[in-house]
């Protein structure tokens, strides 16, 4: 009578979704893994894009206190700087200056940007985690299931 019952195609069948069903969510962790990776690699970027312009600041300090140095320089040489030459050293000063405090702007923006974009990206790290544990708990939960359902109807079928 069980032989009647249960059909060995079926039971076939259920295997077949059990190793389907495996390697569907072996897939979908995976892909979480590499979702995970995807926003490091992003928040790597924007931490390096930021030290880069923190770079460019202590350039443009740099060449500001040069500037600055020259200037001052000029202005105590003995016999003293002509003129043009001292309006140079002064045009320079100011130029290197105002692009020393726009490199400050741009280094505070990107500060705080790079503090938003981190904090977003733990944000994503840390609830793609806990789904990719919640998918392995459902995917050893389904597989002990299904096995089970097999080894069941095996006996069943006996």
């Amino acid at each position: 009578m069980a032989n009647t019952d249960v059909k060995v195609r079926e039971i076939r069948l259920l295997e077949s979704y059990s190793t389907t069903y495996n390697r569907f969510m072996e897939s979908t962790i995976h892909m979480l893994y590499r979702f995970r990776n995807l926003f490091t690699q992003k928040d790597d970027q924007a931490r390096d894009i930021e030290h880069k312009i923190k770079e460019h600041l202590n350039i443009a300090q740099q060449k500001y206190t040069h500037a600055k140095a020259e200037y001052e320089a000029a202005l105590k040489k003995n016999g003293g700087a002509d003129g043009k030459e001292l309006a140079r050293y002064q045009q320079t000063m100011e130029m290197y200056k105002q692009l020393h405090e726009k490199a400050k702007k741009y280094a505070e923006s990107a500060k705080k940007l790079y503090q938003n974009i981190h904090g977003e990206t733990d944000r994503v790290i840390w609830m793609t985690n806990r789904q990719r544990e919640k998918l392995e708990k459902s995917k050893e939960e389904g597989d002990i299931f299904l096995k089970k359902a097999i080894a069941a109807l095996k006996e069943y079928r006996k």
